[in-house]
């Protein structure tokens, strides 16, 4: 039997570039082909239809080249041999679009047709209403009852009875009747119509209403509920992993086998600093790198762009994994693995935290290690500084013993002065190592009082002399005569003094020079110098030697001795008075120390 004029409805699941993934058997036919496979276009089997003449077919590709996933589509195909093509396109999550494609089959287009044979009628479980120019009901099928059950229709009725009836019944979905009534009164007979809606029963059925060549219009009623729930499922599970995918704590790209965007999440965006709309479902894995190589979004150069390049030749067909810096400056751990059937899945994870994280646990490592080191320091210079004292206490006072009753008055002196001095060495050591202490606990009080600097390093010096004539160190001294009165420790202050000139002494040659200047600079504030002409330092070295026990120089053999803590605390007092201290030297060209103490100390 031929199914000429039968109206039949063909379906299509088309992928975001609009290729063929599956089809009905009733596709081609109502198309006139027979060459439908999955992967064909549906704008090139459209433009290779023979039902519809050239300009048809032209319209027809640039229709769907112009989809929008924002809203469902659609148009009326007229034929050249009178039949009518309904399309109609639904976007699907998260990618992808059905074609519905509605029509009948003629077998002699240019022939029109008196009527549908009643066996054609009989076999479409469709259920089919025909309705003669006069818009009156002239024929109906066995399908109605079994499709629009508990909705019986007559024969010789009018649409508009009809659409009264159904509208009251609520069979054409929600809303006002008499609203609904004038909707479908006002309908335009004159091209396909379509609406679905959900029965009072809770079946959904597709309505159909189609113009016929020898005038008149035939109603076609689907019942799609299972099209519907499965449609319903769909969109649940895709709204499922929309959620899921939205409250990750990861950004997601899913890319196709064409190198194109099938889905992504909200966070993709925002981690990967792109702007709203590039990663959208059908963008090129080509536009995003282009785009991000503009944006310079991995910095940029040459080296940038030739590792998206090789970002653009690599086998996705194999994991892999690398750490990514945006131009926020956060640091992401970037995956990529792939998916059966071809494709690939790329995650982003923040690491930024972690990787702060880390940072600060191997700089507080290397802290602990330092402070394992100082430590170590600690011990090995003050057993061998605390020593030497105390050798001299020990020995002198044994040679004392051993004097016994009758001692030698002038040895007894001269021992004692050796005992005393000794002594005093280790009391300036403990002193010292105390000072060290209170700057660590963040407890060193200082002492405000009023000082003349100027009588100040006049003391020092005077004091530092008898070392320097010992040692043939010219010491010379020059003091501007307005140095202002200062607030400030005046003990502390000399100690700072003492320990830079006794420094310069100590690593001075035989025939060196050391200066000693204070003057008022351009800001009220002071500024104390002591030039040495002795060995030097190397720059390298500068700030190591302010660090406690601490000595370029630092085996137990070393030329100079000292605990190598006088450096440390001269800061630590400097600094408690707000000002500074920092050296200038090289290594063989001598050593200045610059001491700087604020105009607010001024009195």
């Amino acid at each position: 039997m031929s199914e000429a004029g039968a109206l039949l409805v063909g379906l299509a699941v088309l992928d975001e570039q609009h290729g063929v993934l599956s089809f009905t058997a009733s596709l081609p036919r109502l198309l006139g082909i027979s060459d439908v496979t999955p992967g064909s276009r549906a704008a090139a089997l459209l433009a290779a239809s023979p039902n519809l003449g050239a300009a048809e077919r032209e319209r027809a590709a640039a229709w769907i080249a112009g989809l929008c996933r924002d809203a469902p589509a659609e148009t009326t195909l007229h034929g050249e041999g009178g039949q009518i093509l309904t399309l109609r396109a639904d976007p699907l999550r998260p990618a992808g679009w059905s074609l519905t494609v509605t029509g009948t089959v003629l077998a002699e287009p240019a022939c029109p047709r008196p009527g549908l044979p009643d066996a054609i009628l009989a076999a479409l479980p469709q259920a089919v209403c025909v309705f003669d120019a006069d818009d009156r009901v002239t024929r109906v099928n066995p399908a109605w009852d079994t499709v629009m059950d508990g909705c019986p229709i007559r024969i010789g009725e009018t649409r508009g009875e009809i659409g009264r009836r159904m509208a009251f019944a609520g069979e054409l979905g929600p809303g006002d009747p008499e609203t609904l009534i004038a909707e479908v009164i006002e309908a335009d007979l004159s091209r396909p119509q379509r609406l679905v809606v959900r029965r009072p029963t809770g079946r959904v059925v597709e309505m159909y209403a189609h113009p016929l060549p020898e005038g008149g219009r035939i109603l076609v009623i689907g019942d799609i509920t299972p099209l519907a729930e499965a449609e319903a499922a769909a969109e649940q599970r895709a709204a499922q992993i929309d959620v899921m995918l939205t409250h990750t704590r990861h950004a997601v790209l899913y890319w196709g086998p064409d190198r194109r965007l099938i889905a992504s999440n909200r966070l993709a965006t925002e981690l990967l600093g792109h702007p709203p709309g590039l990663l959208v479902p059908g963008r090129a894995e080509d536009e995003v790198l282009d785009h991000m190589l503009a944006r310079e979004e991995w910095g940029g150069g040459e080296a940038t762009r030739v590792k998206l390049e090789a970002l653009r030749r690599r086998d996705r067909s194999l994991p892999y994994r690398r750490h990514l810096l945006t131009k926020a400056g956060r640091v992401l751990d970037a995956r990529s693995d792939p998916v059966p059937g071809g494709g690939w899945i790329t995650t982003f994870s923040d690491v930024t935290d972690m990787m702060r994280a880390q940072q600060e646990l191997r700089a507080a490592r290397d802290a602990s290690e330092d402070a394992n080191r100082a430590k170590s320091r600690f011990l090995a210079t003050m057993s061998h500084e605390l020593r030497t004292p105390l050798n001299a206490v020990i020995g002198f006072s044994d040679a004392l013993l051993r004097e016994g009753r009758t001692p030698v008055p002038g040895r007894v002196t001269e021992f004692a002065q050796q005992i005393n001095d000794a002594g005093r060495q280790l009391l300036a050591l403990i002193n010292i190592v105390l000072d060290v202490a209170r700057i660590e606990a963040g407890r060193f009080d200082l002492t405000v009082e009023r000082v003349d600097p100027a009588a100040l390093l006049r003391d020092v010096v005077r004091g530092i002399t008898s070392a320097a004539q010992a040692a043939d160190i010219t010491l010379e001294m020059t003091v501007a005569d307005d140095l202002p009165v200062l607030r400030a420790d005046e003990q502390r202050l000399q100690q700072v003094m003492t320990h830079l000139l006794s420094n310069a002494v100590k690593f001075t040659n035989a025939g060196g020079c050391i200066t000693v200047s204070g003057e008022t600079e351009a800001d009220g504030g002071l500024l104390i110098t002591v030039r040495d002409t002795g060995i030097g330092i190397a720059e390298a070295e500068l700030e190591r030697v302010f660090e406690p026990f601490t000595q370029v120089e630092s085996s137990h053999a070393r030329r100079f001795q000292g605990a190598g803590i006088g450096l440390y605390v001269a800061r630590a007092l400097v600094q408690g008075h707000g000002g500074s201290l920092v050296l200038k030297s090289r290594p063989g060209e001598g050593t200045t120390a610059e001491l700087r103490l604020p105009h607010t100390l001024a009195v």
